[in-house]
């Protein structure tokens, strides 16, 4: 098993694929620029922010390695819970960008997804 998935899942989230996401939808759409000097206040915040979420992330693992076989089904149940996480704590704080950075926190967290493999420990039979 992978034990340190909920980690790179988190760490790539947060420190790569958020950063890279929002450059791309500044670059895209005017609207959503927020500029480069940002980004180190996004990672450090995200970081902070996202504690609980990390929390949630390693039971929910933890849980989901013992009950369901499907590495594939683990992580697409883990980032429908770690999207939820986001949201919630995005409702939370609130604010003027609450609702963009939702969005590219979500859209990353799925993104970062694709790194990494879910392994499952192969259970053995004794006779």
């Amino acid at each position: 098993m992978n034990k340190f998935y909920p980690i790179q899942l988190w760490l790539t989230t947060i420190v790569f694929v958020a950063p890279l996401t929002m450059i791309l939808a500044g670059l895209v759409n005017e609207e959503w620029n927020m500029g480069l000097e940002v980004l180190p206040l996004f990672i450090m915040f995200g970081l902070i922010f996202s504690l609980p979420s990390l929390l949630v992330c390693f039971a929910a693992y933890k849980i989901l390695t013992v009950k369901i076989s499907s590495p594939i089904l683990i992580k697409i149940l883990l980032n429908l819970i770690m999207v939820g996480a986001v949201l919630i704590t995005f409702a939370l704080i609130s604010g003027s960008l609450a609702f963009r950075l939702s969005i590219i926190y979500s859209a990353s967290i799925v993104i970062a997804s694709l790194f990494y493999s879910v392994k499952i420990k192969e259970k053995h039979s004794s006779l």
